[in-house]
C-alpha cells in the first residue's frame, strides 16, 4: 500500500519480487483524508479472486469488492449509516460478514450480505454486538452489552440459533443494584447553530428533579471517536454520580458513526467545532431546572484534555470546574502522522494550528483548573504543558498544576491511577459541590 503525504490518495500497488516491477492496482481518493481504518482493512479474500476494499466515496464507510485486476465489481454495502468494522468472508457460503451503525449511531448490530447483495441483520438485541467466528464459520460467539445490561456473551450456530449462554454476569446485575443502578438515559439536543447532538446523562441514586445538582461533562471529541454509545460502562462516571454530581456525556462534531460530513467538519481546524459543541452542552444542561448553571465542569485526557483547555478559555466563564490530563496544548507539538491527516502540514496552515490553540487563548481563561500530566509521556509529550503553564503564569491565571514523574501517557503503575483519580474527584467536589 502507498498512501502520499497527504494522506487523502491510497494505491494497492502489486509487486514483482523477481525482478522490482510494480503496478498499482486500485486508487482511492478523498477531499479531506483517508482514515486508517480503511488501510487497515484491505482484504485478499479465500476465492483468490476478489479484493475486499472499505473506502467513504458516497459519503459514508462502506464496502466494495473488487476484482484481483483491480476492476470494481459492485459496492457491497450502502445507505447514510457507516460500516465500523468487516468481520470477515465465508468463501463456502459466499456471503460477508460485518458490523454497522445502521440502526443508530449509538448501537452496533451484525449484518451479512451475499456477493450477489442479499442481506440479513444477524444480531437480535439491542445495544452494541460483536462477534467471532469458527474458522469455518460454522459457529461464531456473540459479545453483547448495552448501558443497562453488562457482558453478555453466547454462542450460535451459523444459523444464528443459541447453542448455549457462555456468561451472563448474572451475580454482577445483583451487585449494581447494591451502588444505586446504573441510572443512565440518552438524550438529543439542537445547538443554536442547528446541529443534533447524541449525549447521554447518569443521574445519582437519589436524584430528585426537584432539586438543582452540580453537572461534569465527560468528552474525548477526537477525530471518528465516540463517547456516546450504547454499552456497558458501569465505572468512573458512575462513582461521580454516587457523589452527588449529573454527568454528562457527549459527542461533538468530529466524532464517529455519522457519516463523513459530520465527521470532517473538523478537518484543518481541529479544535474549533468541537469546542463550540461543548460550551453548547453546557448551555443546554445549565438551562434544565435540575442542574445548576453555575455548578458546571469538565474533564477529559490527552485530546479530551485539549478540549477542556480550549473549552476554559474560550468558555467565557459556563465552565466553573475542569480538569484536563495530558492535553495537547498545540498540533505542533504532536506526531505527524496523526496531525497531519486531519490538519495538513503547519506551513500550509499556519492559522488552523493557531487558531484553535488553548496556547493563544489564555487571555481569556476562566475559572478553576487542575491540569495532570506524565513528565515521561512519549505521546502527548510534556512540552505540551509546560508550554501551557507558561503561558498562564505571564498572563497571570492562577491554577493547579500535577506532574507524575517518570510516568507515560496512560499514568499508571502502582497507586499512581488512584492517586490521579482521587485527586480528580477531590478537585470536582471542593468546587462544585455545596459546602454543607
Amino acid at each position: 500500500e502507498r498512501l502520499n503525504r497527504d494522506q487523502n490518495k491510497i494505491e494497492l500497488i502489486y509487486a514483482n519480487p523477481d525482478n522490482g516491477e510494480t503496478k498499482v492496482i486500485i486508487t482511492d481518493k478523498n477531499k479531506y483524508y483517508i482514515g486508517d481504518d480503511v488501510y487497515d482493512n484491505i482484504i485478499f479474500l479465500d476465492d483468490n479472486e476478489h479484493i475486499l476494499w472499505l473506502s467513504e466515496r458516497d459519503g459514508y464507510n462502506h464496502l466494495y469488492l473488487y476484482k484481483n485486476d483491480g476492476t470494481l465489481e459492485r459496492q457491497l454495502t450502502k445507505g447514510n449509516w457507516d460500516v465500523t468494522e468487516f468481520i470477515g468472508y465465508d468463501n463456502n457460503n459466499k456471503v460477508f460478514y460485518y458490523q454497522s451503525a445502521e440502526t443508530s449511531p449509538l448501537q452496533r448490530d451484525i449484518y451479512s450480505i451475499s456477493i450477489n447483495g442479499k442481506k440479513k441483520k444477524i444480531s437480535t438485541l439491542e445495544g452494541t454486538n460483536e462477534i467471532e467466528f469458527s474458522k469455518g464459520f460454522k459457529y461464531y460467539i456473540n459479545t453483547f452489552s448495552s448501558a443497562t445490561t453488562p457482558t453478555y456473551v453466547t454462542l450460535h450456530n451459523a444459523k444464528g440459533k443459541i447453542i448455549r449462554v457462555l456468561e451472563d454476569n448474572a451475580d454482577l446485575v445483583e451487585q449494581i443494584k447494591l451502588y444505586g443502578g446504573v441510572n443512565k438515559t440518552f438524550f438529543k439536543f439542537k445547538t443554536s447553530e442547528g446541529v443534533e447532538l447524541n449525549a447521554f446523562k447518569i443521574v445519582p441514586p437519589d436524584f430528585d428533579e426537584n432539586k438543582q445538582y452540580p453537572a461534569i461533562i465527560v468528552q474525548y471529541s477526537g477525530p471518528n471517536s465516540q463517547t456516546v454509545l450504547d454499552n456497558w460502562d458501569f465505572g468512573w462516571n458512575n462513582y461521580l454520580a454516587q457523589q452527588g454530581f449529573i454527568v454528562v456525556g457527549v459527542d461533538p462534531r468530529g466524532t464517529g458513526a455519522r457519516g463523513e460530513k459530520f465527521r470532517k467538519i473538523t478537518f484543518h481546524q481541529l479544535g474549533k467545532y468541537e469546542t463550540i459543541d461543548l460550551i453548547e452542552t453546557a448551555k443546554y444542561i445549565g438551562s434544565l431546572p435540575y442542574i445548576d448553571k453555575n455548578r458546571i465542569g469538565i474533564w477529559g485526557w490527552s485530546y479530551g484534555g485539549f478540549m477542556v483547555l480550549n473549552a476554559m478559555t474560550q468558555g467565557h466563564g459556563i465552565f466553573n470546574t475542569g480538569v484536563a490530563v495530558a492535553p495537547v496544548t498545540s498540533w505542533r507539538y504532536y506526531d505527524n502522522i496523526y496531525t497531519e491527516r486531519y490538519m495538513g502540514k503547519p506551513q500550509d496552515n499556519p492559522s488552523g494550528y493557531d487558531n484553535n490553540s488553548p496556547l493563544n487563548h489564555v487571555d481569556d481563561f476562566q475559572g478553576n483548573l487542575l491540569l495532570c500530566f506524565g513528565t515521561a509521556d512519549d505521546n502527548v509529550h510534556p512540552q505540551n504543558s509546560y508550554e501551557f503553564i507558561e503561558k498562564m503564569v505571564q498572563a497571570n491565571k492562577h491554577f493547579e498544576v500535577f506532574p507524575f514523574v517518570n510516568r507515560n501517557h496512560s499514568i499508571y503503575g502502582g497507586n499512581t491511577r488512584l492517586f490521579l483519580y482521587s485527586m480528580k474527584a477531590e478537585f470536582f467536589k471542593n468546587h462544585l459541590l455545596e459546602q454543607k
